[in-house]
């Protein structure tokens, strides 16, 4: 992640007290389409964070990532299926990856590329229209990837919430707080981005 990236997700992370809900809607539904710089699990992290705080409601906060990051899967199948012949023609190594896994995985391939292996997520969204997958086996696997997804990112970032406290004390500024945060948790992010196929 550059200088640039971080100092984007920063701005777009220190809009969720302020907008709350929407903010987070529109950045998962685009994290999850592919669209860079747009720190998707990074937010989902700090929601279930505020959430756990009281800051947001928490079925809400989860119903609207769940509901974002599957709107957003689901345009990525469709782009797939309108586009599939143009982007089968692309030498791009992520869509090789996701085709190579939808074909020797299928729809499993799609579950597990929402949670475990999410850095191919939007490829593959596009690679399973593109390849024929039938869209209801699409949107089961994706629904049941998405539940964990949202759900373990949420539970991670309610972990926090009982030293928010304690880190008010030090940093009376909320913006400041949340950037610690972030800055705490897009360190473990970058870790594991290292790795072959880290979390997004």
């Amino acid at each position: 992640m550059s200088v640039t990236e971080s100092g984007f997700s920063d701005s777009v992370l220190a809009l969720l007290p302020e907008l709350g809900l929407p903010i987070l809607a529109g950045t998962v539904m685009l994290a999850s389409l592919g669209v860079p710089m747009l720190p998707g699990s990074l937010m989902v992290l700090v929601a279930g964070t505020l959430a756990a705080a009281g800051e947001l409601p928490v079925l809400a906060t989860m119903t609207t990532v769940l509901c974002a990051a599957l709107l957003g899967d689901q345009l990525g199948f469709l782009l797939g299926r309108l586009f599939g012949p143009q982007l089968a023609r692309r030498e791009d190594p992520t869509l090789r990856r996701a085709l190579s896994l939808l074909e020797t995985r299928g729809p499993m391939a799609v579950f597990l590329t929402r949670w475990l292996i999410a850095p191919l997520g939007p490829a593959m969204n596009v690679v399973a229209g593109a390849g024929g997958l039938v869209w209801p086996r699409f949107l089961l696997a994706d629904l049941a990837g998405e539940i964990v997804w949202t759900l373990g990112y949420m539970a991670l970032g309610a972990s926090f919430a009982p030293f928010i406290p304690q880190i008010a004390e030090l940093s009376s500024d909320v913006t400041l707080l949340l950037a610690a945060l972030a800055v705490a948790l897009a360190a473990g992010v970058l870790l594991r981005r290292h790795r072959p196929n880290g979390p997004r």
